[in-house]
């Protein structure tokens, strides 16, 4: 949850409080693969290994600090005009 605040930026509340109250910092991390690239034991462990990343680097994280996996179809992903699909494929 956020709420703007009087010097207009905004602010994440978590448990009814800032994290500047909680006195921890916090982040929302957006990543994309390809579906069916990996297990659900690699992407546990990149998830760890993130937040301990981010840790290192911001410091005293809230354990409310979020990391999205998406797997993403092969046919709707890709990167220099071509999808994933078409690079398995040929």
């Amino acid at each position: 949850m956020s709420r703007q605040s009087s010097d207009g930026c905004a602010s994440t509340i978590v448990g009814g409080k800032s994290l500047t109250e909680h006195g921890k910092s916090s982040f929302y991390f957006d990543i994309k693969i390809t579906d069916e690239t990996n297990t659900k034991d690699e992407k546990a462990r990149y998830i760890r290994e993130a937040f301990a990343g981010f840790e290192r680097i911001l410091g005293n994280l809230h354990e409310e600090s979020y990391i999205y996996v998406q797997d993403v179809k092969a046919a709707s992903y890709g990167y220099g005009g071509y999808t994933q699909e078409y690079r398995y494929q040929h």
